[in-house]
């Protein structure tokens, strides 16, 4: 079964020795189908204009999401800035707060002076 398929293979795949059969690279390269990158088929004259439609086309739409992006990146940097200094605040206003209230504490159990 595979003895019958590979020799299938290697009679399709037969390559010509003789020089008369052979043909040019540029022959073979024309005749084989070239991969379209876009939704629309351009001119061979266009090929070097296509970056410029596609720009001139979603340029905007691009930008506009890119500075959402950055504006929305900011925002939440701030946001969070905002949020460690503001813990920090706290941590410290509690440590003061503890250490006035060990301040008092001393003052009271101090004996007065005469």
């Amino acid at each position: 079964m595979f003895a019958r398929s590979a020799r299938r293979i290697k009679a399709a795949s037969h390559i010509p020795t003789s020089s008369a059969q052979l043909m040019p690279r540029s022959h073979i390269a024309q005749q084989l189908p070239r991969a379209r990158f876009s939704s629309t088929q351009a001119s061979d004259g266009q090929g070097s204009l296509n970056h410029k439609t596609f720009y001139k086309t979603f340029g905007r739409p691009i930008a506009k999401v890119f500075l959402m992006a950055i504006f929305t990146y900011q925002l939440a940097y701030y946001f969070w800035v905002k949020l460690e200094q503001d813990e920090a605040r706290a941590e410290m206003q509690a440590i003061i707060s503890d250490l006035e209230a060990r301040i008092e504490q001393l003052e009271q159990a101090k004996p007065p002076k005469k």
